[in-house]
């Protein structure tokens, strides 16, 4: 988790309703009041934020102490 921690708050808000309330795409953007393109482009960029954050144990590869980067929730 805390790598989810690390995303832009929009993009994790994205994640989490594709995963835990396992909402479809078009559910997502209505929910967020967003169109479709950009919850699919929201989501990429965490799943490659993700990627670039975790190795394949599962083990967070930055340290979690730092602050989230300015760049990271700048997405608007």
């Amino acid at each position: 988790l805390a790598a989810l921690d690390r995303l832009a708050p929009i993009d994790r808000e994205a994640v989490l309703l594709l995963a835990w309330e396992e909402l479809s795409y078009a559910e997502i953007a209505e929910a967020t009041r967003v169109p479709v393109g950009t919850v699919r482009s929201r989501i990429n960029r965490a799943r490659r934020q993700l990627r670039e954050l975790v190795d394949r144990s599962g083990q967070l590869l930055v340290d979690t102490n730092r602050d989230v980067p300015e760049e990271a929730t700048d997405h608007g």
